[in-house]
Formats: C-alpha cells, structure tokens, sequence
C-alpha cells in the first residue's frame, strides 16, 4: 500500500519479486476443484462463515507477526500494522494488538 492507501503490485517478469507470486509458501498444498466441489465448498463456508472467518483471521495473524518477527520486524523505528482487506481494525506489529484503524492514524 502506499501512502494514499491504494494498492501497489509488481507487474515486471523479474522472478526474485514476490508480487504476483502464486507459489509464496511451498509448504502449502494446492488442488484444483470441481465446480460442483467448489458450490459445495461455499455452501459450507457460508453457512460456517462466522467461525471460519474468525478462525482464518487467528491463524495469517499469527503466521504474519511470527514472519515480521523472524525478519526483525522489531528493530525498526516505524509503527507496524497487519489489516485484513476492508476492514475497520489494524493489528499494531509493536503492540502485538488490534486497534481501531483511526488510533493508527491519530
């Protein structure tokens, strides 16, 4: 993002940048779906959404503060937040907290 909060990707062939990349965890397994798999998949995701939600924003928060730490997120000198798309709180790196999206603006 930059600092109007529009967002920036990488559009060049240069393979050692990560925009645009579909392969960003090797461990992660991916599969293709039938269309009739993937109906059934969002029947379930809807009819679930308030667990599954909470419990997919639990696990990339925790996944995101443990890489920012790993590559010494600490040292920096700069206020540090994880947001999820459209929403209204922002997870403070420094703080290891979720705050209202105004607080990180104030």
């Amino acid at each position: 993002m930059d600092k109007e909060a529009n967002e920036v990707f990488y559009e060049g062939n240069d393979t050692t940048v990560a925009g645009g990349s579909v392969a960003i965890l090797p461990e992660a397994e991916y599969h293709q779906l039938t269309d009739i798999q993937l109906n059934d998949f969002f029947d379930f995701y809807e009819q679930n959404e308030d667990i599954l939600v909470t419990k997919e924003q639990n696990a990339f928060t925790e996944w995101f503060r443990a890489c920012w730490e790993t590559a010494g997120g600490e040292a920096l000198h700069l206020p540090s937040y994880f947001v999820f798309h459209d929403e209204y709180k922002s997870f403070d790196l420094k703080r290891n907290q979720w705050i209202d999206d105004a607080e990180k603006w104030s």
